[in-house]
């Protein structure tokens, strides 16, 4: 009885390392800068998904939200996207979102954003509201996900979605095509990258879920 109690007690000290480790792994994970460091450099496919998320985007959207008065309310209005990554290999960078609508006023949030490495997700965090957003890679409804890249059909670059807000109770739903990259270049090759070479990210469908044909109404936030 005793030597299987050594035994047990060495086994644990052996695998003790080991524990350690794995919880040192998801600290840091955790705790990890994904927004601000400029050198956040993931997979090749993750750093060609940031590449063809690079550039300047526009199109439909609305949001969803409840207002101060508690109700659910929807606002409809022309979007804007520019995605810059800090450098051509980050996975992360900077951007700013121009919103506008119908009566000619507009308004301009600037945000930080960075593709996880463990699930391919897209998240914003805006500057000045630190309000957080995500993109959910997996999601494929009307509610959640998003769809990024070559369209075969329209023959063009297209980046649509929901964008669910994190500490926030706010659905932003967008349909926007490409209107030009930010001059990056593809994985192996010297020319500029002003498509995403075919290929798309993300399980969501191309499919138009914002009206276009809706008064575009934007709030004053």
């Amino acid at each position: 009885m005793k030597r299987i109690y050594t035994f047990l007690t060495m086994f644990m000290l052996a695998l003790m390392p080991a524990m350690m480790t794995s919880c040192d792994t998801d600290d840091w994970y955790d705790d990890y800068d994904w927004f601000n460091d400029p050198y956040n450099e993931g997979s090749d496919d993750l750093i060609s998904m940031a590449r063809t998320l690079n550039g300047t985007w526009t199109g439909d959207a609305k949001s969803d939200y409840i207002n101060k008065n508690g109700e659910c309310s929807t606002d409809y209005f022309y979007v804007e996207f520019t995605f810059t990554q800090y450098t051509s290999y980050s996975c992360n960078g900077t951007g700013y979102e121009t919103d506008s609508d119908d009566t000619g006023y507009s308004e301009v949030r600037r945000f930080k954003w960075y593709i996880d490495p463990r699930t391919g997700n897209i998240n914003i965090e805006y500057i000045s509201s630190k309000s957080r957003y995500v993109l959910d890679a997996n999601g494929n409804s009307d509610t959640s996900g998003f769809f990024l890249g070559w369209d075969s059909k329209e023959k063009q670059d297209l980046f649509n979605g929901v964008m669910e807000g994190i500490n926030v109770d706010e659905y932003i739903t967008f349909d926007c095509e490409r209107v030009t990259s930010r001059s990056t270049r593809a994985l192996g090759s010297d020319s500029v990258q002003t498509t995403s070479q075919g290929k798309s990210y993300g399980k969501g469908f191309t499919l138009k879920r914002v009206e276009n044909n809706v008064p575009k109404t934007l709030r004053r936030r």
